[in-house]
């Protein structure tokens, strides 16, 4: 681990912390036919936005806009999926209100970056 690592600190990345963690406990249960697909669709955005905010938060400004950007996407990514594992009744709405709060407190606080 990086000694200097003060992005550790900000709220935003402890937060996204939370949401892989949420998501990797959403997707856990999932039918074993759905694994490969919103399984890793999901894990791998939340993994993403989690890096790209370590990445990002400390480069001059253009660089990080790139980089936060790249975050929200993976918020969008994550909440899109979300949704149809609702409609296709692989997880309650209760289980991804979880992620979804989680999410839009990530957006929120990218947004005052």
């Amino acid at each position: 681990m990086l000694k200097s690592a003060g992005y550790k600190s900000l709220e935003v990345y402890n937060l996204s912390k939370k949401l892989v963690i949420a998501c990797y406990e959403l997707t856990h249960e999932l039918p074993a036919e759905e694994k490969t697909n919103f399984t890793r669709y999901i894990r791998t955005a939340a993994l993403n936005l989690h890096a790209n905010i370590a990445q990002g938060i400390f480069l001059k400004r253009k660089k990080r806009k790139k980089f936060l950007r790249n975050a929200k996407n993976a918020l969008i990514i994550i909440d899109a999926a979300t949704e149809i594992l609702v409609e296709l009744k692989f997880a309650t709405q209760e289980q991804v209100d979880v992620v979804t709060a989680l999410s839009s407190s990530c957006y929120q606080l990218l947004d005052e970056l």
